[in-house]
């Protein structure tokens, strides 16, 4: 098994590194692969083309301005065990036609559906093999599906006719490998793999406690579990696995990612630039810790073999409840980039789980994904009676973001403050408390960056240095806490937040702040900056959900904001807008000199749903 750095076991010399560059300035892309032009965040506009018994929807998805689209392809037939030869022939044929249509219509990329662990209706899933299909395997369907502690097949936690397969089981990644090839042989740019999931009691097959043992000789803490021909026998591994669950829930996080990367080097055997993502969850952010504890979903290990990182969260749409009460998905976004390896962020964000999104309620989630440099994915396989409707109100801001795309990446965003994610502590607790202290810095408007322990680079932010807040002293190594005692006696300023008050003590340790907001409280500001300009980016959560087609939007008022740019004086300042009766255009503006900087005071009389300010010299 191929080495990986660990997040649970980093080094001092590392540390050293990483603290060292909370005196220097430092790129926040800095190490992390190019990202392909199709996926850049305001070109790409990402879609499920199906849902229930509405499928093949590239049209009217790419109506509404989605470039990428997730059909249905060969996903089902794969989950089934095959049809005969002739019949299974005959559907690559129409997935082909299909995706050669999709691509006439300006679709740019088509990612198959595959499911990394789904066997349905096991008693007849090879019913149809040919004896030449069959004779590839080396053991029967029924043997490839995960393991108890005691060797007995887990049942599905979906229930029915689901039967949950190994990702490790050789012959499972051999058909797999087999959908694979298929998948991308009928024009599909890349595979979607939906549940790459770890049965919450298992696996504990032969193939994961072979791997398993080789986990623990990795490291030099655990190799002596091992040693001495301890674990030579399943049963023998399948006992230290039990002795150990801290271990245990280590190494079973990094089973998808191990399938992931062998199914990824196979992809690119046929199609050189094939993509490969995955279901990520992150069925809402609370989430974050538990997912890895249950499911095996860790995001950082997952995302080091994907081309891009994509979420499926069912409850944070981003919008206002009757209530009053707010949801949004910024904070989340901010703790993805921490922890996905530079690798483009894709969410799909629903209320209440309804596939279904407003289209106004759809407009606000595409500008707040882009706000924090990713991207949306929305549900377009709308009921015919709503497509020609959803599809003209969505158009306008996809058109937005695509004729802004310059503004939209390249760019480092402002932060003020960064705040510690220590992800490693996924093995301890289901309880994520930068989750909260995130999502207390967005409500604030405070410009913010989340680091975790892999990627602790900390710049200089326009020759000041941001305020390092953490959850708790406690949860430092003790290497950790010296280098943040060193930081502190450089002049750094730290704020653990284990006191009510920890929000205004940020905010008082902010000595020069990039913005400050006085209007509705709904409305969110992202400040970022590229050569010879700074862009603000306006969303305003104040839309009711009303149905899975209607919602109501309340405007955004008298807005007053003062924006610290990176230039001695300011010339113009821009606002850019899909929204119809929104505020759009050249701005009045005063702006005043202080320290190096110019200080620009804007007032923007309505925003409806979002909006991009521009500020050059």
């Amino acid at each position: 098994m191929t080495k990986v750095r660990r997040m649970t076991t980093i080094r001092k010399k590392n540390l050293l590194y990483l603290f060292a560059a909370l005196i220097v300035v430092a790129s926040a892309s800095a190490g992390h692969a190019e990202v392909p032009a199709t996926l850049r965040v305001g070109r790409a506009g990402h879609a499920f083309d199906h849902v229930g018994a509405i499928s093949e929807q590239a049209d009217v998805a790419a109506a509404s301005g989605v470039t990428i689209i997730y059909a249905s392809g060969l996903g089902a037939l794969g989950y089934e065990g095959l049809p005969a030869d002739a019949e299974f022939k005959r559907q690559r044929d129409a997935v082909a036609q299909y995706n050669r249509g999709a691509k006439e219509r300006g679709i740019e990329l088509s990612m198959g559906y595959l499911c990394a662990t789904s066997i349905v209706g096991l008693e007849s899933f090879d019913d149809e093999w040919s004896e030449d299909f069959r004779s590839s395997f080396r053991t029967l369907p029924s043997e490839w599906r995960q393991l108890d502690r005691q060797g007995n097949a887990l049942a599905s936690w979906y229930g029915g006719e689901y039967h949950p397969a190994c990702m490790n089981h050789p012959d499972w990644r051999a058909y797999e490998q087999f959908m694979v090839r298929h998948t991308l042989d009928t024009g599909h740019d890349g595979i979607f793999f939906d549940n790459p999931t770890v049965h919450p009691d298992g696996c504990y097959c032969a193939h994961c406690m072979k791997k398993f043992a080789a986990f623990l000789q990795e490291n030099s803490t655990t190799a002596p579990l091992v040693a001495g021909g301890q674990g030579d026998s399943t049963e023998a591994m399948r006992a230290i696995a039990v002795a150990n669950p801290r271990s245990f829930l280590q190494f079973r996080s990094t089973i998808a990612r191990d399938f992931l990367a062998e199914m990824r080097s196979f992809a690119r055997t046929i199609a050189p630039e094939a993509l490969i993502t995955c279901n990520n969850s992150l069925n809402s952010p609370d989430r974050l810790y538990a997912q890895s504890r249950i499911y095996g979903y860790n995001i950082y290990e997952m995302s080091q073999a994907e081309d891009f990182v994509l979420v499926e969260d069912m409850v944070n749409q981003p919008r206002i409840t009757p209530e009053g009460q707010t949801f949004e998905y910024g904070p989340t976004y901010k703790q993805l980039h921490a922890i996905s390896h530079g690798k483009p962020i894709v969410a799909v964000t629903l209320a209440g789980g309804d596939y279904y999104t407003a289209p106004n309620l759809v407009r606000l989630a595409m500008a707040e994904a882009a706000a924090h440099g990713a991207s949306y994915l929305s549900w377009p396989a709308w009921p015919e009676e709503q497509r020609e409707r959803m599809a003209a109100a969505i158009r306008p801001q996809a058109d937005l973001l695509r004729e802004y795309e310059r503004l939209l990446n390249e760019g480092q965003a402002r932060d003020d403050v960064h705040l510690f994610l220590p992800f490693r502590r996924w093995v301890e607790t289901d309880h994520c408390r930068a989750s909260e202290l995130a999502a207390e810095l967005c409500r604030a408007n405070i410009q913010f960056r989340v680091v975790s322990e892999g990627d602790f680079t900390i710049p200089r932010s326009s020759g000041r240095q941001p305020v390092f807040l953490l959850e708790s002293r406690s949860v430092l190594t003790p290497d950790e806490a010296s280098l943040v005692a060193q930081f502190e006696q450089a002049g750094g300023r730290v704020v653990a937040a284990g006191n009510a008050d920890w929000l205004a003590a940020v905010q008082e340790a902010i000595d020069r702040p990039a913005l400050t907001l006085s209007g509705p409280p709904t409305v969110r500001a992202v400040v970022c900056d590229q050569p010879n300009r700074t862009i603000v980016h306006l969303y305003n959560l104040n839309i009711q959900r009303l149905s899975s087609f209607e919602d109501r939007v309340t405007p955004a008022t008298d807005v007053k904001l003062t924006v610290r740019v990176p230039m001695n004086a300011a010339g113009d300042a821009i606002l850019r807008t899909a929204d119809e009766q929104g505020t759009r255009g050249p701005l009045k503006f005063t702006a005043r000199a202080e320290g190096g900087d110019a200080l620009v005071d804007v007032h923007i009389p309505r925003i409806d749903v979002s909006a991009i300010i521009v500020i050059t010299p």
